[in-house]
């Protein structure tokens, strides 16, 4: 029931959004024009890579949790076309461990996305915000597709801006079934800010227990 209520949200939300930002008419004689960077306001144009940790417990048969380490980067682009709606991609490569005492390896996880999204102004400075689209992820060879569904609210106060929310995956391979989020971003320039996010599992699903990941990156806005 709550996996049908989310992603009915998720649909009212972006055709909501479409609607919004269809509605307007095109000044006489010229074509739609691009959302263009506004002081103070919340960014959906723009690319961001960053280096990313998680840290976890996995199970391994016939030696029960073990501690799992993972070390990456991560790549990530929006761009929105029209106000109230965004397109979204993004990939990542992580280099994870298992250690324990008689179990240790290690193992290449790969993964993507690509999306869309929707936001609705519930202020000038906060929006909330739903993404939904097609995952894939790939741990050393096994892998799987799936869709996962981002309902967060993004807000921005001079030049801090945060985004918190959750992530609900339906793919198998996925660290989490459920992750819930906090990104806080600083903008140096213009153009480019830093952030930092932390995630937390939300569920235990694949066994996966104590689930924490934290990003450190830039983004560039346009």
């Amino acid at each position: 029931m709550i996996k049908k209520t989310l992603a009915l949200l998720a649909l009212a939300v972006v055709t909501t959004t479409a609607q919004a930002g269809t509605s307007a008419p095109a000044p006489s004689g010229k074509g739609v024009i691009a959302p263009t960077i506004e002081p103070d306001s919340i960014s959906y144009s723009n690319l961001s890579l960053s280096w990313q940790r998680m840290w976890a417990k996995a199970p391994v048969p016939g030696v029960g949790l073990v501690d799992l380490d993972s070390n990456g980067i991560a790549l990530g682009l929006e761009y929105s076309p029209v106000n109230n709606l965004y397109i979204a991609a993004g990939g990542s490569w992580n280099d994870v461990e298992l250690s324990a005492p008689g179990a240790a390896g290690n193992a290449d996880f790969w993964t993507g996305n690509a999306g869309i999204g929707g936001y609705i102004p519930l202020t000038s400075n906060i929006h909330f915000v739903t993404e939904l689209g097609a995952n894939y992820a790939d741990l050393d060879g096994t892998n799987d597709w799936g869709f996962y569904v981002t309902p967060h609210v993004r807000a921005k106060f001079g030049k801090f801006e945060t985004h918190l929310g959750a992530t609900y995956s339906t793919n198998d391979m996925s660290i989490n079934e459920w992750n819930a989020f906090l990104r806080l971003l600083y903008e140096v320039t213009p153009n480019v800010d830093l952030f930092v996010t932390g995630t937390v599992g939300l569920s235990d699903s694949n066994g996966i227990e104590d689930l924490f990941g934290l990003n450190v990156g830039a983004r560039y806005k346009f």
